[in-house]
């Protein structure tokens, strides 16, 4: 069974752009390299999953190495709140137009505004773990097998 976000760390990451906390996604590159980067697009998807937009797909390094290494890491930090966040997840690049659609639409408009020709792709992480700490203190999320 997939983890449940609570509603205040959905919260928090949805508007993680705009309160000035951009998530930063870590992965490997096929050749075994770290590679890190802010989305400020990042964003719940549902109750169990993370989904970001990716303006360019083919150039991505992150979307180039999903096939090789999908096992990514998402962190959301705000320290003056005392909130943080580690997701865990397998990401994938989504097929499903609806979904790049969502993501899209439910980006800040300052990104939105990066890629308006709608040229990118949505990367779905559907998480396996979560933990940090949040409104109601520190918390342990895992997707059953």
């Amino acid at each position: 069974m997939p983890l449940v976000l609570p509603e205040s760390v959905k919260r928090d990451v949805n508007n993680a752009f705009a309160d000035g906390h951009p998530i930063v996604v870590a992965g490997v590159t096929a050749d075994g390299e770290p590679t890190v980067s802010f989305r400020g697009t990042a964003q719940t998807l549902g109750d169990s999953a993370l989904a970001f937009w990716t303006r360019d797909a083919a150039g991505s390094t992150l979307v180039a190495s999903l096939e090789t290494h999908p096992i990514v890491a998402l962190v959301y930090s705000n320290m003056a709140e005392r909130r943080f966040y580690q997701f865990h997840g397998r990401a994938r690049l989504n097929d499903d137009p609806d979904v790049d659609r969502t993501v899209y639409d439910n980006s800040h408009p300052i990104e939105r505004e990066r890629d308006p020709e709608r040229q990118g792709k949505a990367v779905v992480v559907d998480l396996i773990w979560a933990r940090g700490r949040g409104v109601d203190g520190p918390f342990l999320l895992e997707a059953d097998d």
